[in-house]
């Protein structure tokens, strides 16, 4: 053994270790960019919806509304991924998933709030922390609270 070699547990414990933190790193990159391709729905969706309130003809209106909605439809696969790829995107899935029962005025704060977080230069996830009797840091990112 006394040719200078790491011996084989070592060297895959360390290129463990390191492939570890390479992935995470890169969990968190395509979780920014698939929270960013969920946004680009969801600024679409506001954009539909503020235009159905502003619509004078009801058709219209009407049409605008299903198109948001279709819109944010559209956001809740990319914004799943951006939760698979790092967790702490979950609050944007969850949101974006509301509008099976929610009407979309009600989401349109939080989704504006989540949003500008995965656009923001240095894009955070949502803080969450759902621990009971644990105080929460950062605003809600639900709706009405």
């Amino acid at each position: 053994m006394g040719l200078g070699l790491i011996s084989t547990p070592s060297v895959t414990v360390a290129a463990c270790i390191l492939a570890a933190g390479l992935l995470g790193g890169c969990g968190d990159q395509s979780g920014v960019a698939l929270a960013r391709q969920a946004c680009a729905h969801v600024d679409a969706s506001i954009r539909l919806y503020e235009q159905s309130l502003r619509d004078p003809v009801a058709r219209q209106a009407a049409a605008d509304r299903l198109s948001a909605v279709a819109q944010l439809e559209d956001a809740e696969q990319p914004a799943a991924d951006a939760t698979s790829a790092n967790a702490e995107w979950n609050p944007l899935m969850t949101t974006i998933r509301e509008i099976d029962g929610t009407d979309e005025g009600h989401l349109v704060s939080a989704l504006r709030q989540q949003c500008a977080l995965a656009q923001s230069p240095n894009p955070q996830p949502p803080v969450t922390n759902n621990a009971p009797g644990t105080p929460r840091s950062g605003p809600s990112t639900l709706p009405g609270q």
